[in-house]
Order: C-alpha cells, then sequence, then structure tokens
C-alpha cells in the first residue's frame, strides 16, 4: 500500500506541476507576443519597415498558437501597413484580407469598418478603382451601425476621393458634401480643408469651375493652420492645374509655385516633379531660360523616383521570397511539433492508463478530494496575483506620475497629455485625434496607450480631464460651468455625473472640502 500511495502522491504533484508549467508558458508566450509586437511598433517607427514586418510575423506566429484573433488580427494590419511604405501593394492587400477575414470571426464592426476602408485606400493607389469602390461602400455600410461621426466622415471623404476618379463625380461631390457637413459639426478644421479640397476635384470634373475655385481657395485659408503639408500642397496643385486649364496663365504659375515651395521644403518629391514639369511648360513660350532650368530639375527627380520605384520593387520581391521561404521553415517545425506532441500524448496516455488501473479502485475518492483541494488552493493564489497584478497597473498612469519602463515610453506619454492639454475643451477629442497628431495608426496608438498606462484611450482623456478640472477647482474662482465648458465636459449635468462616478462627491462638494 505504501509504495501504491507513494506512486499517487508522486503521479498527483507531476500532473498539478505540469498545470503550472502549461499556465506559465501561455503568460511566457502572451508576453513574449506583445514584446515582439511593440519592438515591431519602434521599428515602424523609425522607418525600418523589413525588420517591422519580420517581428510583427513572429509576434504572430505566438499569436496562432494561443489562437488569439485580436492578436492576429492586429499583427496582419500591422505588416498590411508596412508592406504599403514599401510599396508592396499586393502583399499589403492580402494581409488587410486577412485580417479582415479575422475581424469577420469576432464580429467586431468597427474593426470591420476599418479593414474595408482601408482595403478601398489600398486599391486606390493600386488604380483598381472597381474593387475601391466596392469596399468604401461596405465601409459606409458598417460605420453607419456604430455611428461614429469622425469615422463616418473618414470614409464619405474617402467615398468622395473614389468616385470622383471612377469617373462618377455627382456622387463624389455628395459624398464630399456630407462629410464636409461632419466635420463642420465638430468644428475640425483640418478635415474641413481636406473635405473641401475634394469638393473642389469634383466640381472641376463636372466642369463646374467657378465652384471648384472657391471650394479650393476655403480650402487654402483652413489647411493653411495646420500641419497637413500634404493635403497643403495638393490643394495648391489643383488650385494651379484648374487655372491652367482655364487659361489664366499668371494664377496657374502662381499656385505652381506655391505647390512647389512646400513640396521642396517637406521632401514631396513625387508633387515636386509633376509641378515642375507643369511649369517648365507654361514658361517655355515667355522665358525659355527659366524654363530649361526648371525643366532639367523636373528630369533629374523623375530618374530619382524611377530609381526609387525600382528599389522598392526589388524590396517587394525580397520580401515575398522571404515571405515563402519563411512560410516554408514553418510549415516543416510545424510538422515536426505535431510528430513530438503525438509521441508525448502516447507515452503520457499510457501511464495514465497504468496508474489509473492500479489506483482507481482504492483511492479514487481520495484522488478526487485531493484534486479539489489543490484546485481552490491554486484559484486563491492565481486570483491574489491577478488582483496585485491589476492593483500595480493602476499606478501606471495617474496624471503625471507616469511609471513607464523606459524613457522612450514617458515620453511618449509627455507628448499625449500636450495634445490632450491643447485640445482638453474640445468634448469630440478622442484616439483619432490623438493618433493623427503623434502620426500614428489608431490601432498602433491604442494598442501602445495600453500596453504603457494599462487603460484604454477613453478612461485616460477622461481622467486628465477630471484632474484639469480638480485643479482648477481648488485653485481658481471660475464657476462650475466655466471649468466644465474649459475642461471639454458637453453639459454641467454631464460634468457633474462624470466628477462624481470618478471622485465620489460632486464639484460644488469637492470645492467645499478644498477651502474648508
Amino acid at each position: 500500500m505504501k509504495p501504491l500511495c507513494f506512486l499517487l502522491s508522486t503521479f498527483v504533484l507531476v500532473l498539478c506541476a505540469c498545470g503550472d508549467n502549461e499556465k506559465k508558458g501561455a503568460i511566457v508566450s502572451d508576453e513574449l507576443a506583445e514584446k515582439l509586437f511593440l519592438r515591431g511598433d519602434s521599428l515602424f517607427e523609425a522607418n525600418d519597415y523589413i525588420q517591422a514586418i519580420e517581428q510583427y510575423r513572429q509576434s504572430l506566429q505566438l499569436y496562432e498558437q494561443k489562437q488569439d484573433t485580436t492578436g492576429m488580427s492586429d499583427c496582419y494590419f500591422q505588416m498590411s501597413t508596412a508592406y504599403h511604405r514599401i510599396g508592396a501593394f499586393n502583399l499589403s492587400i492580402d494581409m488587410v484580407k486577412k485580417c479582415l477575414y479575422l475581424d469577420s470571426l469576432t464580429n467586431n464592426t468597427e474593426n470591420l469598418s476599418s479593414s474595408y476602408n482601408t482595403l478601398a485606400a489600398l486599391c486606390l493607389s493600386a488604380k483598381d478603382l472597381k474593387s475601391a469602390k466596392k469596399f468604401i461602400d461596405k465601409a459606409i455600410e458598417l460605420e453607419q451601425q456604430t455611428k461614429n461621426q469622425e469615422n463616418m466622415s473618414s470614409r464619405y471623404g474617402l467615398a468622395a476621393e473614389i468616385y470622383t476618379k471612377a469617373a462618377d463625380p455627382k456622387e463624389g461631390l455628395s459624398f464630399g458634401q456630407r462629410a464636409f457637413e461632419l466635420d463642420s459639426i465638430r468644428s475640425d478644421t483640418a478635415n474641413m480643408g481636406k473635405r473641401l479640397s475634394q469638393i473642389g476635384d469634383a466640381f472641376a470634373a463636372l466642369n463646374q469651375f467657378p465652384e471648384a475655385e472657391q471650394a479650393y481657395l476655403d480650402a487654402a485659408k483652413l489647411l493653411s493652420h495646420t500641419s497637413l503639408m500634404n493635403s497643403i500642397c495638393i490643394n495648391y496643385k489643383q488650385l494651379g492645374h484648374l487655372y491652367d486649364k482655364t487659361n489664366r496663365r499668371q494664377q496657374a504659375l502662381y499656385y505652381y509655385e506655391k505647390s512647389v515651395e512646400v513640396a521642396r521644403q517637406y521632401g514631396l518629391n513625387y508633387l515636386l516633379e509633376s509641378d515642375l514639369s507643369r511649369m517648365a511648360e507654361l514658361y517655355g513660350d515667355t522665358d525659355r531660360q527659366k524654363g530649361y532650368l526648371i525643366a532639367r530639375e523636373a528630369l533629374q527627380l523623375k530618374d530619382s523616383i524611377y530609381n526609387e520605384k525600382i528599389q522598392m520593387a526589388t524590396q517587394e520581391f525580397s520580401a515575398r521570397y522571404d515571405l515563402v521561404t519563411k512560410e516554408n521553415k514553418i510549415a516543416e517545425q510545424e510538422s515536426r511539433i505535431h510528430s513530438q506532441r503525438a509521441w508525448l500524448i502516447a507515452f503520457n496516455v499510457f501511464f495514465l492508463l497504468l496508474i489509473l488501473a492500479v489506483a482507481a479502485y482504492f483511492y479514487i475518492r481520495y484522488i478526487k478530494r485531493e484534486k479539489q483541494r489543490l484546485n481552490v488552493k491554486y484559484y486563491h493564489a492565481l486570483t491574489r496575483d491577478f488582483n496585485a497584478d491589476n492593483n500595480d497597473v493602476s499606478h501606471i498612469s495617474i496624471g503625471d506620475d507616469v511609471i513607464s519602463t523606459t524613457e522612450a515610453d514617458r515620453q511618449f506619454i509627455l507628448k499625449v497629455d500636450d495634445v490632450i492639454e491643447r485640445h482638453l475643451d474640445n468634448s469630440s477629442l478622442s484616439s483619432i485625434r490623438l493618433s493623427q497628431e503623434l502620426c500614428l495608426s489608431q490601432r498602433q496608438f491604442n494598442r501602445k496607450m495600453k500596453a504603457i498606462t494599462g487603460i484604454d484611450t477613453g478612461t485616460y482623456i477622461r481622467d486628465r480631464r477630471i484632474m484639469k478640472a480638480k485643479q482648477l477647482l481648488r485653485d481658481s474662482a471660475l464657476t462650475i460651468g466655466e471649468i466644465q465648458a474649459v475642461c471639454g465636459f458637453e453639459s454641467p449635468s454631464y460634468f457633474s455625473k462624470v466628477f462624481k462616478d470618478v471622485e465620489g462627491i460632486s464639484p460644488s462638494e469637492f470645492r467645499k472640502t478644498k477651502n474648508n
């Protein structure tokens, strides 16, 4: 009996140890996948897209092992963006389609709309206008279910551009006007300027030149107060093209030169080359020497752009070759792993049956009691660890006391706080605006905020508003209504509700307490 008891005790301990190791292994795997993904984000921000893709792919393999569809979708989305940056449009579209399939499994409407919108933009870049129209229509249909005005404005804006280029300017004009109305409601100056420029394109395609001119001029005024240099340059170029088309040579040259100035300053070579080529033609009749110099510069730029395209094509071929090679290696590794797992499972099953055959009759009740006791003990230990982890994370992002793992994370949060402070009175401030200000995709920004602070972006913005409100309640003579407006809350009642939810007391009670 004693040897049998010892054998059973050993077996129970082995089972528990295996269970613990599997749980620890799963936690380590999740942490490694997250680290690889964030490392890919860092390389992406440093414009090292090839290495970023490699990190995302390694992270993807770990998420696939865990069957984490959300993590897999994020990896495919970031890989798509990186492939797009190196000009590998086909690979980029393939990645978004995989992302779209995973989003359809989770039935996440917002992510599905975002994926369709990205597919439409990629097809527009690849000049596949038929597919672009199909995908943007689907994105708009899905976005109408979420009723997110900022996202809907973005969808309408892209639809305006696609339909105008697809020889349907009337529909493009309708989409552009709807996008402008939504941006006007939110007083979004930057997007209002972009929408007016898109409306101008539609009017120009309809040969309604006075309306197009007015839309472009209004867009130039709005965009001049933003940092959207690409949009500013394109708008000047479109104005120059409009005046050129209506035989107003001097005005055309003026706006071509403004477009060239912006393009040269910010390195927008593809716009600079086309502007210089047209300017050389316009100067050719009146100032041949100047026209010759401009034409020579345009030809040099054209050669440079051609070389860049050759380099991008080489990178795309290399990326495709690496992808196929690594997929073959992964398939071989998975085959070996499956074979090893089969042998291991067979051995464990045999050992388990042997032990159960010997011990089942005498110790079945004892095993059940011991297993139940160990499970309860493990559950309580796991609950304590989980609560402790949550308590630690909650201290990561309290106001200015952001505790980050690296100096780069601390600097990133300081930039986020600066943007929030500048737009604090804007009640519609969201992760979309913050990601645009910091030149990141919305998914990448939200994921980075979650990794650093432990809370979602909306909660972080709310906490910053409440912090500012507490400061003003304590240190200023402003009324509660004025503080509500300064801190970006839509109404005094909503301000009081949110403040009480966070602090446990109303703003007026907080002010009285602090004064006493």
